[in-house]
C-alpha cells in the first residue's frame, strides 16, 4: 500500500539558493527552483527598502530564460517566475543602482 501511494505521488522538489558571499546590492534577493519531473519553475524575489528599477537575468548552463526589467516598489516584495523544461541548476543576476549580484541553485 505505500509503495503505490509513493508511486502514484508526484515527484517535486524545491531547491533553496546557494547563500552569496556578499550582496551590494540595494535589496534583498532570493532565487528558489521547484523541479517537477519534466519541469522547472525559477522564481527570484526581490525586496528593496526605496523604490527601484532592477533588471534580472536568470540562466542554465550558459543559456539565457528569462531577462527582465521590472520597477521594485519600497518595502514591497515582488517575484519573477519562468517555467521551463527542467534544468539542473539555474542562476540569476541581479542588477540595480550600479550594483549586481548572483545567485546560482545548488
Amino acid at each position: 500500500m505505500v509503495i503505490a501511494l509513493l508511486a502514484s505521488a508526484p515527484l517535486v522538489a524545491v531547491v533553496p539558493a546557494q547563500a552569496a558571499a556578499r550582496q551590494d546590492l540595494p535589496c534583498a534577493v532570493g532565487i528558489q527552483k521547484f523541479d517537477t519531473t519534466v519541469t522547472s519553475t525559477v522564481t527570484v524575489s526581490l525586496y528593496c527598502a526605496e523604490a527601484q528599477t532592477v533588471d534580472v537575468t536568470i540562466t542554465a548552463g550558459g543559456t539565457e530564460l528569462l531577462s527582465a526589467r521590472e520597477t521594485v516598489q519600497a518595502k514591497v516584495s515582488q517575484a519573477v517566475s519562468v517555467t521551463v523544461p527542467r534544468v539542473p541548476r539555474v542562476c540569476a543576476t541581479v542588477q540595480a543602482s550600479g550594483a549586481s549580484t548572483t545567485l546560482c541553485t545548488p
